[in-house]
């Protein structure tokens, strides 16, 4: 009733390990690294599995009010906050900092914006 055949299609095969003078390098045709004569950035944002900036649209209280979150943001948070409302043009009023999730939001749907200027900032 039962066959003795195997299946190698289950097979996995060991991984070799990569040796210690390769490097492996992952590509995108969307990202770009900044210069090294560039002035690092006091902060820094992280792209998702996707390769996608973490940009996010949201409407809250009914879609009355509409907001931007940043999200992965690292380093020095208020930095990205007054880069965003000089480079953006937009009210200190408009632009905040959750610190319990160090997200940024920013008052209106921008995510245009905000992805663009992310983007003219190497991320």
């Amino acid at each position: 009733m039962f066959s003795a055949t195997v299946r190698t299609s289950f097979l996995r095969l060991p991984r070799q390990p990569i040796a210690a003078t390769q490097q492996v390098y992952r590509f995108s045709t969307t990202f770009t690294f900044r210069e090294a004569t560039q002035e690092p950035l006091p902060y820094f944002v992280y792209r998702s599995k996707t390769n996608n900036l973490p940009v996010y649209e949201e409407a809250k209280s009914g879609g009355t009010q509409l907001q931007t979150r940043i999200r992965k943001v690292e380093g020095n948070i208020e930095a990205l906050r007054q880069a965003l409302i000089e480079n953006l043009r937009l009210q200190p009023e408009r632009v905040w900092i959750n610190s319990l999730t160090k997200h940024v939001l920013v008052k209106g749907h921008m995510k245009q914006r905000v992805e663009k200027f992310l983007r003219e900032q190497k991320f």
